[in-house]
């Protein structure tokens, strides 16, 4: 299990980053990717974005990760340099657009 997660539900939180068109890269950052999780850990993804996403699209992303918190973060709006650091750093991706 990649993440500790099943991989319908990195399968159906991928899709939904997929129908959002301005979405061109998302990773997975904290404790689900550095490997220190555990059973009942949120799901930290940053998301880099040309423009605004279509309404609904967070909620839909919640939708997806099923019983998982998820906690989306826009990186074009991440002001703490040490945050977006550690995101670089430590952040595995999972989507990239392919234009």
């Amino acid at each position: 299990m990649r993440f500790g997660l099943e991989q319908r539900i990195i399968e159906k939180i991928v899709s939904v980053i997929d129908m959002c068109k301005v979405v061109q890269k998302a990773v997975i950052f904290g404790s689900r990717a550095r490997g220190d999780f555990r059973y009942n850990s949120d799901i930290d993804i940053a998301i880099y974005m040309d423009g605004k996403p279509y309404p609904g699209f967070f909620a839909d992303l919640d939708n997806a990760a099923e019983i998982y918190k998820i906690n989306v973060i826009d990186m074009a709006s991440v002001t703490n340099e040490k945050l977006r650091q550690n995101i670089e750093r430590e952040g595995i991706e999972i989507y990239r657009r392919n234009n």
